[in-house]
């Protein structure tokens, strides 16, 4: 079984707590992604996904949001070892209704993200693969 340090992207693009939304929406369409694991003063504290952004632009008025990404993002991301199998990611996703996961870092390994997308593309991988062989 393939195993999350296999498919993350380790030491992914991050941004501050208190950076203002417009910022992250820009960072994520520079970086091209949709998750961003947030830092302050270089710890962990939260990650900030484009559905929480998506929601920010809904409910502000005129265009104008004073909000900041620690006013939008998940305060509690949920963690997992890179040690553990891609079933075991699939099945925190599900369970918890996300769509990424940060991964601990162990050893002298980086620490990353794992998102669903990384998951879909290692299916297609696995399975064209398959068809060749």
């Amino acid at each position: 079984m393939t195993k999350i340090q296999a498919l993350m992207t380790p030491m992914p693009k991050t941004i501050g707590f208190d950076i203002s939304i417009e910022k992250a929406q820009a960072m994520m369409k520079e970086y091209g992604c949709r998750h961003l694991p947030v830092l302050n003063g270089g710890k962990l504290v939260g990650v900030l996904s484009d559905r929480d952004l998506l929601m920010a632009r809904q409910g502000s008025k005129d265009g104008q949001n004073e909000q900041r990404v620690k006013d939008l993002m998940t305060d509690e991301p949920y963690v997992i070892d890179p040690s553990a199998d891609i079933g075991t990611a699939i099945q925190e996703m599900l369970n918890h209704k996300i769509n990424s996961l940060i991964v601990r870092a162990e050893g002298d390994q980086p620490w990353g993200i794992l998102t669903s997308t990384d998951l879909l593309r290692h299916v297609i991988q696995r399975d064209l693969g398959a068809q060749t062989a």
